[in-house]
């Protein structure tokens, strides 16, 4: 069962000034430029949060899906999920943030991490299978106070040539489910062998001693010529 998530509280101090510039100096301020979007603020709030409470949730996997409790600068309160993380090239440094309003009771659509269990108990890994994932996440319209850390997959049954996909999975209730119930989340596939044509050298003697090289394939006859 997938626990839900805690919810986090940070302060968010309205700003009037925007562009480059503007963000450049809050930042010199160990500061984030944050934008806050939503039902309440269609064309966006312009804000700013401090790096240290911001950067542990802005850096962990399920960054999109845990809940935030914003403390407005004009004492109003705000539950958002961060909706884009943008960085540095080079330092991959915060540079800005989106976040999203959602309200209670509203479903909001989201995409839940996958996490896989239990790789070690798995027959077919045992026997040296491979486990190939192909989906790391999966998209639901749910209420924000349904959302879960992640959704788990147990493959501690799982042999080779078999499969999981989206709706073999467990879901939290409520919940409504946007990816394709075929998708597969993976699979586990016999190891890769690359089997390289060995080929054999025969010395022949030619004409007037000189010495030539036949190379024939392994498993020719020799003198089988080719269609």
């Amino acid at each position: 069962m997938a626990a839900k998530k805690e919810q986090h509280k940070i302060e968010f101090t309205i700003r009037e000034q925007t562009g480059t510039g503007v963000c450049r100096k809050i930042r010199n301020k160990n500061l984030i430029p944050v934008i806050l979007y939503g039902p309440e603020h269609k064309l966006g709030l312009a804000g700013t949060v401090t790096t240290k409470s911001i950067a542990t949730i802005a850096n962990s996997k399920a960054r999109e899906t845990t809940l935030i409790e914003l403390g407005m600068s004009d004492g109003k309160e705000c539950v958002a999920l961060i909706r884009d993380v943008q960085r540095h090239p080079l330092t991959l440094n915060i540079k800005h943030i989106d976040f999203y309003q959602v309200l209670k009771g509203q479903k909001i659509k989201v995409e839940i991490p996958i996490r896989i269990i239990n790789n070690e108990l798995s027959p077919g890994i045992k026997e040296g299978g491979l486990l190939n994932q192909t989906a790391w996440s999966i998209s639901v319209d749910i209420k924000p106070g349904d959302i879960p850390d992640d959704v788990v997959v147990d493959v501690s049954e799982l042999n080779i040539g078999e499969e999981i996909t989206v709706k073999d999975i467990t879901l939290p209730e409520g919940c409504d489910l946007l990816t394709p119930e075929d998708t597969v989340v993976l699979h586990i596939m016999l190891p890769k062998v690359v089997e390289e044509e060995e080929e054999e050298t025969e010395v022949i003697e030619g004409e007037e001693g000189e010495t030539e090289v036949e190379v024939v394939a392994k498993g020719k006859a020799k003198g089988e010529s080719e269609e």
